[in-house]
Order: C-alpha cells, then structure tokens, then sequence
C-alpha cells in the first residue's frame, strides 16, 4: 500500500502504533494535522476511529470515520464503553458500508443514528469486467471442463471457509467440480481447514492458494463465485465478481442483501447450510439459461449502484458538508471573541 501511495503522488507519514492506548501515536496524529494544516479526518475501521476522533476534537477539525465491519471487541465493558464514547462525541460522522453494518452498531446503543450515513464501497467496473483469464486455472491444472468454484478472502472464522468445504462435499459425486480460495492465510485456522478437507475425502478438489494481486484477474478465472461467510458488513468481493460476469452464491450474512436481489442478479442461501451452498451451486451449472440471466443482471446492478465514481461523489459531498459546517462553527466561534 505504502508504493502505491507513493506512485500515485501521496507522502504517506509512517506513526508507530504501540499498546492498547498509544499517547505518542495520538500526539503525532494532531502534530500532522496541524504542520500539514489538515481540514479534515478520514479513518478507517474501529480503532482509527477513535484516535482520529481525539486528534479531530483536539486539532478542531472533523472526522468522517468509515467501518466496514463488526469489530472484535475485547477487553472489559468500560473499555468498551469508552472507545463507543469517543467516537460518540468526537466523530463528526460514522460512515456505514451498509445498512445492516449501522444497525448491528446502532444497537449496541452507544452511537447516535443522526450522526451516521451509509455509503456503500465501489469498483472500478472497467477494471473488473468480463475477461476470460485462465492463468490461474493452468497453474493448479484445473481443466477447461471442470467446473471452478471461486471465493476470495482471507482465511478467518468469519467466512466460514468450513461451510464451503463441507458444500464440496455434498457435491464430489461430481468429480468435475474444483474449488479454490484464495486470501491470506495466518494462525491455526487454516491447518484446521486443510484438516476437514482431509477428513471429508477433498483431497486436491479444493485448494487454498494464500493471498494474490491483482484480483480481477483471478475472478475471471471462475466460472461461479461463491460466498459462505457469517457475517459480512458489505462483501466487496461479491460486487467484483458480478462486476467480472461471474454468477454469485452468496449466505445472507448481513452485506450480500443488500447487494444481491435473490435469483435477480444472484442467489441467496441461508447461514451455515453446505445444503443449501451446494444445491445453489449445482442449479448455476445446470440451468444455463438462468446462468446467463443472473450474469446479466448482475453486471446491471453493478453499474447503477456500486461504482467507485458513485462511492466517491458520495464521500465529495459529506466531506463539503462537513468541512463548510467546522468553517461555520469557526466563524461564529472568532466572533464571540472579538465581540
């Protein structure tokens, strides 16, 4: 990221970021804020929301903090309760990726709903378009014939990896059939995966590749795309593979339903059912006609709703809102003191 930064003309500031609660880290964020006269805070997920939240209050500036998904929320229930007390009062606005991501948060009763928004993410839909790829099927000798099922992410509890392997079970009578993965892979789980694989009579049918660039290469790979996770606070992925004319299966973990209009522009199936996963499957490759139908609609939808120009004019005018608001509250502010 730190490249690409750099390449596309922006000089990233490197703060070290040390324990639960780093003073040293927040007093560089203000000196930043302040040397380079910043006018606004954008942050990302839940920890940078609560110290771009201190270092906006602190240096007078807003903050638009975006959280893509339900955090993982440890220490005690104080602790918790101060972190959601800080971006209460000190985040100007919680951006959403979906509907269902504000109002898992919103129940938590921590935050008010008149501070938040929902902006959902983007691609670049000339980018991620249909073009037939086949690299990625030469190198793990995967045949034209044979049927590859896709899914991308990094390997966590999350995406329920098992339930997808537990689907290539139910569907090995078929031998024509592969499944791959492909994200990042670090800690237990994955042994833990490549385990059930074993145990559930897979062997090379479905393979974990670890994290690759360059994705809508691999999306175009697939022939379905297919995404088991329980819980989802948008799922980017899905939207590229549509983009990329790939026919999605995705559980309804919170993000997908909002994406997906169920045998629209894609088919919806319950949590935790390889049942139901394998059976979606199975009537994508055997019903050509409502394949092409959902691909279809699904590069439609893309389109008209999640493109980053639209993700980006969404932001545009939060930020104009925001910023024009502080100058407001400024202004007034001078003349209180002069008067």
């Amino acid at each position: 990221m730190y490249d690409n930064l750099v390449a596309n003309g922006f000089e990233p500031i490197l703060t070290p970021l040390h324990g639960a609660f780093d003073l040293r880290y927040l007093a560089g964020l203000c000196q930043a804020v302040r040397k380079h006269q910043i006018d606004l805070i954008q942050t990302h997920l839940f920890s940078a929301a609560v110290y771009g939240g201190l270092a906006g209050r602190l240096c007078g500036v807003p903050v638009i903090s975006t959280l893509h998904g339900r955090p993982d929320l440890f220490g005690s229930a104080i602790y918790r309760a101060a972190k959601f007390g800080i971006m209460r009062r000190a985040v100007t606005t919680l951006v959403f990726v979906s509907e269902s991501l504000r109002q898992f948060f919103l129940s938590t009763g921590h935050l008010n709903r008149d501070r938040t928004a929902v902006i959902a993410d983007g691609i670049d839909a000339s980018a991620f378009a249909p073009r037939r790829d086949t690299s990625l099927r030469r190198e793990l000798g995967i045949g034209e014939t044979e049927v590859l099922v896709g899914a991308v992410g990094n390997v966590r509890p999350a995406k329920s990896y098992d339930v997808l392997l537990r689907a290539a079970a139910v569907l090995r009578q078929s031998p024509a059939y592969r499944f791959v993965v492909v994200g990042e892979a670090e800690g237990a789980l994955p042994q833990e995966l490549l385990a059930l694989r074993d145990q559930l009579g897979l062997g090379s049918t479905e393979t974990f590749t670890g994290f690759r660039n360059h994705v809508h290469h691999v999306m175009n790979n697939f022939d379905l795309y297919v995404s088991t996770s329980s819980s989802e606070g948008f799922s980017l992925s899905v939207v590229q593979a549509m983009a990329c004319g790939v026919p999605v299966v995705a559980t309804k973990s919170g993000g997908p339903q909002e994406i997906i209009t169920h045998d629209v522009d894609g088919l919806l199936v319950d949590l935790d059912s390889p049942e139901q996963v394998a059976a979606a499957v199975h009537r994508l490759v055997t019903e050509p006609a409502t394949r092409r139908r959902l691909i279809e609609a699904a590069r439609k939808t893309v389109e008209a709703r999640f493109t980053i120009q639209r993700m980006v004019n969404s932001y545009e005018h939060l930020y104009d809102q925001s910023v024009r608001a502080t100058r407001v509250v400024r202004a007034k502010e001078e003349a209180l003191r002069e008067a």
